[in-house]
This record gives C-alpha cells, structure tokens and sequence, in this order.
C-alpha cells in the first residue's frame, strides 16, 4: 500500500520560523518606536506652525491683535489661536485649537501675540520635546520680529536665529 505524502509543517519548522520572526520583530521595535515618536513631533510642529500663520493673518485682515495662547494653565495640554489680545489663556474667542499627542511637550514662557502688521514683539520661541528609546527628540519654533515662523532641531537657545532653515528636520532626535 502506498501512503500519500504528508502536507504541512512539522513543529520543528514551525518553532524555527516563529524564532527568526521574533528577533527580526524585536530588532525592528526599537526604531519603529523612534520612527512614530519622531511622527508625532512634526505633526504638533506642523499644526504650531499652522496656528502661527494663522494667527499672523487673522490679526492683519482683521487690523487687530491675534494671540497664539495655551490651552489651559499650560502649554501641555495645548493651544489656541484667540482673537482677545487680554488674554492669557484660550477663552470664547477661539479661532482655531489643537491638542497635541501625548509624548510631546511644548514649553515657552507666555502667549506669542501678532500685531495688526503681522509682526510678533520680541523673538518668541516655543521648545517642543518627545522622549525616545535614545534619548529625546527636540525642535525650537521661533518667531522672528518680521512675523516668520522658523524651525530648527535642537533646544532652544533664547537667541533669534538669523538663517531660514525651514522645516529642518535633521538632528531632531539623537
């Protein structure tokens, strides 16, 4: 009598594959989690961006004072962009909101406010962080006199930058 031959995998091959799967996975983690922690800053990089730009052109179509303001008593839970320039933190004029994923932290010391030309007093830097396997990523947005929103990877360093390196993203995480 002839058997068929068998069809399948033995358990041998099964426990091999499973092995080599789970190294390869455990090699992969690591970057993948730098890879979304890194996502994550650009994206509240981008929206702050956006809300600076935003609120530059609101305050010169409307003529008036427009201030980018924290959320609540801090940066960390978010931020608005707010026509009421006595404000110091987002009331009932909001124009537009954001909150921004969790690893990340946002610091900087008050509510960066455009004139009716669209120029910020001063040069406003808002230092945003996320904390990695390796270390911690950051990046400094900084709002030049003229009304420019600047990112640089790296802390901030209290000085206004003089080169436009727009969305450098290079050096943000070690």
């Amino acid at each position: 009598m002839v058997t068929p031959p068998q069809r399948g995998l033995t358990l041998i091959e099964l426990l091999t594959t499973l092995v080599i799967l789970s190294v390869l996975v455990s090699l992969a983690a690591p970057s993948f989690s730098r890879m979304l922690t890194e996502q994550r800053l650009r994206q509240a990089t981008n929206e702050l961006r956006i809300s600076m730009v935003t609120a530059r052109a609101e305050a010169i179509k409307r003529g008036e004072t427009v201030a980018v303001l924290p959320r609540g008593s801090t940066w960390a839970s978010g931020w608005c962009v707010e026509s009421d320039a006595a404000a110091s933190a987002c009331s009932g004029n909001v124009i537009q909101e954001f909150i921004p994923p969790e690893p990340v932290a946002l610091s900087t010391e008050a509510a960066i406010k455009f004139n009716a030309w669209g120029r910020a007093s001063g040069c406003p830097q808002l230092a945003l962080s996320a904390p990695t396997a390796g270390g911690v990523c950051e990046v400094c947005v900084s709002v030049k006199t003229d009304g420019r929103v600047i990112t640089e990877p790296g802390s901030c360093d209290g000085f206004c930058p003089e080169l436009d390196t727009d969305l450098a993203w290079a050096g943000a995480c070690p």
